[in-house]
C-alpha cells in the first residue's frame, strides 16, 4: 500500500510541476551553478545545492512580490519567520543570490555537509525528514524527494 501511495504521490508531483528537469544546460541553470560555485559549493556539494535551489525556487530570486510568496525569500527560500532574528539575516542579503548562497554555505548547511533544513540527507542520497515529520510519507515524497531527485539528475554540464 505504501508503494502504491508513493507512486500516486510521484505522479501528482510530475503533474504539479510540468516540464521540470529536462536537459538543464540553459543560461539560467548555468547561472545558478556559477552562483553556487562562487559561494563555496564545489563538486558534489554544488550538484546537491543546485537540486535544492531548483526545487525550492526554480533558481528564481523570489520575494514578497512573487505570486508564490510563502514567507520565504530568495532562491533558497529562507523562512523569514524562522531566521530573521539571526545576526547574519537581512532582507537585502536574502534577496541577493550570491550573498544568500554564501550564508547558506557557511551558516545553514555547514559548508555543504548538512541539508536537513531542506529535507535532504548529508550525502544527498536520501531524505532527512527531521523538520518534516508532520508531513505524511506521500507528502514528503512528492514535495521533497521527487523534485529534488529530478533536478539532481538534470544537473547541467556548464
Amino acid at each position: 500500500m505504501k508503494r502504491f501511495a508513493a507512486v500516486i504521490a510521484l505522479t501528482a508531483a510530475l503533474i504539479v510541476t510540468p516540464g521540470v528537469a529536462q536537459a538543464a544546460d540553459t543560461p539560467e541553470s548555468c547561472r545558478v551553478v556559477k552562483v553556487l560555485k562562487k559561494a563555496g559549493f564545489k563538486g558534489e556539494k554544488n550538484r546537491i545545492a543546485y537540486a535544492i535551489v531548483m526545487r525550492e525556487s526554480r533558481g528564481q530570486n523570489l520575494s514578497e512580490s512573487s505570486r508564490w510568496y510563502s514567507g520565504a525569500l530568495g532562491m533558497w527560500q529562507i523562512q523569514t519567520s524562522v531566521w530573521s532574528g539571526q545576526r547574519w539575516w537581512s532582507r537585502a542579503a536574502m534577496l541577493n543570490p550570491y550573498r544568500q548562497s554564501r550564508i547558506v554555505y557557511r551558516k545553514l548547511s555547514n559548508r555543504g555537509t548538512n541539508w536537513s533544513h531542506w529535507g535532504i540527507s548529508r550525502d544527498g542520497r536520501s531524505m532527512d525528514t527531521t523538520y518534516y515529520s508532520g508531513w505524511s510519507s506521500s507528502q514528503q515524497w512528492a514535495w521533497i524527494w521527487a523534485p529534488y531527485e529530478r533536478f539532481y539528475r538534470a544537473y547541467p554540464r556548464c
